[in-house]
């Protein structure tokens, strides 16, 4: 499967990456700050949110940005 957002945030991504290979990379998302293959799953998502959803890298936050919006794109099922 190919991936195109964060699968516990749902933020989009620039290009489409292999599963697999988001799942082995240990990529830091710049959003909620999850590791993949390590910290993403849904309790990283639900604590994510409890702590009011900050962004790991403000300045990459775009000005419209909406919380909402964005976990329309999250994969459900998602866990490592």
């Amino acid at each position: 499967m190919k991936v195109c957002n964060c699968p516990v945030c749902g933020l989009n991504w620039s290009e489409e990456v292999d599963e697999e290979e988001v799942r082995c990379s240990f990529w830091i998302c710049d959003c909620c700050g999850c590791e993949y293959g390590y910290s993403d799953n849904s309790r990283y998502r639900e604590d994510w949110i409890r702590r009011g959803a900050p962004w790991l890298d403000q300045s990459a936050r775009p000005e419209d940005w909406s919380l909402k919006e964005q976990l329309q794109h999250i994969i459900a099922d998602w866990n490592a």
